[in-house]
């Protein structure tokens, strides 16, 4: 999935810091992705084993509200800094048409040549409402889609809000908005059938966005600039806690209770990744370590890594010789697949971005004059 890079303090577009969040986030879901459909041979390490396994694998899912709060912090970041600018609308949805169109049209192809999926689904994909295929009576056949649309609806509607708010005002909005979406989640699970999904809903999910806009907001107002180092620490430990918390309680069998868990689950995880991010924005230091190089590069292609990688991994597992079921144990052969799935997903993002992306990319117009922040970034101590 793609997030914008955005202006910095030192160097205004880029915060390398943030690369190593995304290619963490991107992995996160490659992982998960993979790790799903082998719950049968997860089982076969014991049940009380399985169970945790599969738990934590399913924290993966985890890596795409990661991208939301990157996304709310580098967007937002981007209009406050070019709302000024004549051609404001313009250069911002020029450039994300060509950053987002051509790789997304191109698996919309694919997927209608093979008949993945069928012409509703495709209709929906088209307009960036694959998120809301219950409302239309329709399956979610490709499940990466759905955040794609959820992005979508963001960049369609932020631009505007932040064109029309002073700064102040949006930071007050940013923060009403990660106040109230909890509560919207409960009330939605008390309303019609079809909004009782409070997962993928661009309303059940837009604290994230709220969120990196705080951020955003915050890093460009000197006093609250030098609060950011003393915040990092408390977030990640309080999210952690609650997080580690969440993860243990039981279920709960009364409806009240189920449905309060439903809307405040994330919760715990948009503090702590919102902590994850000021870190990593504090410390542009990270991304030079030699153990997150790798993370840099998947960050790099992490938007077709993010688009094609179902799509590969069904082709592996329809091709997948079945002899090697009978050589090797469950286990690994199950490590090996994903391996595999995995690699081939890397090399064809790889690919991608350097010839159908990179092309486009040169067609973007230019960045706007960035006002720079005058001050240093604080550094946590």
């Amino acid at each position: 999935m793609d997030a914008a890079t955005g202006p910095g303090v030192a160097k205004p577009h880029r915060m390398p810091g943030l690369d190593v969040l995304r290619g963490l986030a991107i992995l996160m879901v490659l992982m998960y992705h993979s790790a799903s459909p082998h719950t049968h041979a997860i089982f076969s390490l014991g049940q009380k084993s399985a169970i945790l396994l599969i738990r934590v694998v399913n924290l993966g899912r985890l890596g795409v509200h990661l991208f939301f709060i990157l996304s709310g912090f580098l967007i937002t970041g981007i209009l406050l800094d070019s709302r000024q600018d004549k051609d404001y609308f313009r250069n911002f949805y020029l450039r994300r048409v060509l950053r987002i169109v051509p790789a997304y049209l191109l698996l919309l192809l694919f997927l209608a040549v093979t008949r993945s999926v069928d012409l509703r689904y495709l209709v929906l994909c088209l307009l960036y409402l694959c998120n809301m295929s219950g409302v239309f009576h329709s399956k979610p056949e490709y499940s990466p889609l759905w955040s794609l649309s959820v992005e979508e609806q963001f960049y369609l509607v932020w631009p505007l809000v932040v064109w029309k708010f002073s700064r102040r005002n949006l930071g007050w909005l940013s923060l009403l908005i990660v106040a109230a979406t909890p509560v919207l989640r409960m009330a939605l699970l008390y309303g019609p059938h079809a909004l009782h999904d409070v997962a993928f809903k661009t309303w059940a999910v837009m604290d994230f966005f709220a969120a990196g806009s705080c951020m955003a907001i915050a890093i460009r107002s000197a006093q609250l600039r030098a609060m950011l180092p003393s915040m990092v620490r408390p977030l990640i430990v309080a999210g952690a806690i609650l997080a580690i918390l969440d993860f243990w309680l039981p279920q709960q069998s009364r409806l009240v209770l189920h449905n309060l868990r439903l809307a405040t689950f994330l919760e715990p995880w948009l503090v702590l990744l919102s902590g994850l991010v000021l870190w990593a924005y504090l410390r542009p230091d990270i991304a030079s370590a030699a153990c997150a190089k790798p993370l840099v590069f998947l960050a790099r292609i992490s938007y077709g890594l993010y688009l094609y990688h179902v799509f590969i991994f069904g082709l592996v597992d329809r091709f997948w010789p079945e002899g090697l079921a009978g050589l090797l144990h469950r286990v690994p052969n199950a490590l090996l697949r994903g391996f595999v799935e995995i690699g081939l997903s890397i090399g064809v993002a790889y690919v991608s971005r350097n010839t159908l992306e990179e092309y486009f990319l040169r067609l973007k117009p230019k960045h706007h004059p960035v006002r720079p922040v005058r001050e240093a970034a604080p550094k946590i101590t």
